[in-house]
């Protein structure tokens, strides 16, 4: 008699379990989910969409219409701002400097490393690096200078360059299908 109350209480508790977990799945699946179901379901939407635009570099720099110079230690920012304000070819293809971060689609990072003073330009929704680049100087007020420079530099390459390749090809297949109904 003893053992056949041991597998009772087996036997229910297995169940009470079982419709325990029934009961969980089948809210999360009817909709009465929470608040981290609906954001998992956002973020995947979100992937799917993002998935379909062009995130190459120089298409990201083509669409581009602000710069966000992130404060360094090594660089003073309001002195590279200056020295990036002096180039015609910034206003020319539309990119305009901005002080929030937020409104930024471009953000210019400056590290050092001895003499080195490395910049990444990087896109601020993506976060896909554009370009990046260094020069050597002896001091922070020289190196935004130079940077000035290589930065329109680099973003006058990675605009030209685009997707050249892409284009090319398409251009191959269309020629390749005219040479057939010419025949």
């Amino acid at each position: 008699m003893k053992r056949v109350l041991e597998v009772l209480g087996w036997l229910t508790a297995v169940a009470l379990f079982a419709f325990a977990s029934h009961a969980v799945f089948a809210a999360g699946q009817t909709g009465s989910s929470s608040a981290q179901d609906d954001s998992n379901v956002r973020r995947e939407r979100a992937r799917t969409a993002r998935g379909r635009e062009d995130l190459s570099p120089g298409a990201l720099i083509r669409e581009a219409r602000t710069v966000y110079v992130a404060p360094s230690e090594h660089v003073e920012k309001k002195y590279l701002e200056y020295k990036l304000g002096k180039y015609d070819e910034l206003r020319d293809w539309g990119l305009m400097l901005v002080s929030d971060p937020a409104a930024a689609d471009l953000v210019i990072t400056v590290d050092k490393t001895a003499l080195n003073y490395i910049f990444t330009l990087s896109d601020r929704r993506t976060s896909v690096i554009v370009t990046t680049g260094k020069c050597v100087a002896v001091n922070g007020r020289l190196a935004a200078e130079y940077l000035g420079k290589e930065i329109v530099k680099k973003i006058k390459d990675v605009r030209a360059s685009g997707d050249g390749s892409r284009r090319r090809n398409e251009r191959r297949r269309d020629d390749s299908d005219d040479d057939e109904w010419s025949e």
